[in-house]
């Protein structure tokens, strides 16, 4: 998928990734982040929990960590710390994008948005819903509709979210498996720089390089396979 900007050109796009949510239950969602600060690593600012700071400054040391309190551990802090404490790190550090790994998104920002769709099993009919699928389907809806650019693990997921959300598929950037770790970084910074609108100084419109189709989804709509 071919992406380009026409924004003002600068050397670097930084990226404010809020991790505070990344090293819990679902080790799926760690490795994805695992695998962005490590690819990323000076072109991040992470934003996680005081348990998780050390983790990350191995896998990125040129990355800037900002450590949240340690209350972040419950969903609810998080929810409530992510719309009022990330916007002040956002311009503490004069980033040029927020990146959510998952939804929800921060919604009292004034910063680009980027948001990775990892599943979109919540808006599976065909079990009964339950009000934390109906949590998750509103906060992806939100994500999708308020977010500049939308990142999926697999296509069948930038289909769904078309089918399901009326999201254009071919708006989609499909990732790159993380153990191509090149490929993998090379395409979240074609999102962050499409979302804010910006292109590198010296080689000018930046194009997502060609991809091969990543690897079969096991669970048509769920998680792509985690590396």
């Amino acid at each position: 998928m071919p992406r380009a900007t026409d924004g003002p050109r600068r050397e670097r796009v930084l990226v404010l990734l809020d991790a505070t949510g990344a090293r819990g239950h679902d080790a799926a969602l760690a490795a994805y982040v695992d695998a962005l600060v490590r690819g990323l690593d000076g072109e991040l600012v992470v934003a996680c929990r005081p348990d998780d700071a050390e983790h990350y400054r191995l896998l990125a040391p040129a990355a800037a960590i900002e450590v949240g309190p340690a209350a972040l551990r419950w969903r609810g802090i998080r929810m409530l710390w992510r719309q009022l404490a990330l916007p002040r790190i956002a311009r503490r550090h004069d980033v040029d994008a927020v990146h959510s790994p998952r939804p929800p998104v921060p919604l009292l920002i004034a910063r680009p948005r980027v948001v990775t769709v990892h599943s979109m099993r919540c808006f599976d009919r065909s079990t009964p819903g339950e009000r934390g699928d109906a949590l998750r389907r509103a906060a992806a809806r939100t994500a999708v509709r308020t977010a500049d650019e939308v990142v999926a693990l697999h296509s069948s997921i930038a289909a769904a979210l078309e089918s399901t959300l009326g999201f254009a598929a071919r708006d989609v950037l499909v990732s790159p498996p993380a153990d191509d770790l090149e490929r993998f970084a090379a395409a979240h910074r074609v999102a962050y720089r499409a979302a804010a609108a910006v292109v590198p100084a010296e080689s000018g419109p930046i194009t997502l390089p060609v991809l091969d189709e990543p690897a079969t989804d096991p669970q048509p709509g769920g998680t792509a396979p985690a590396h």
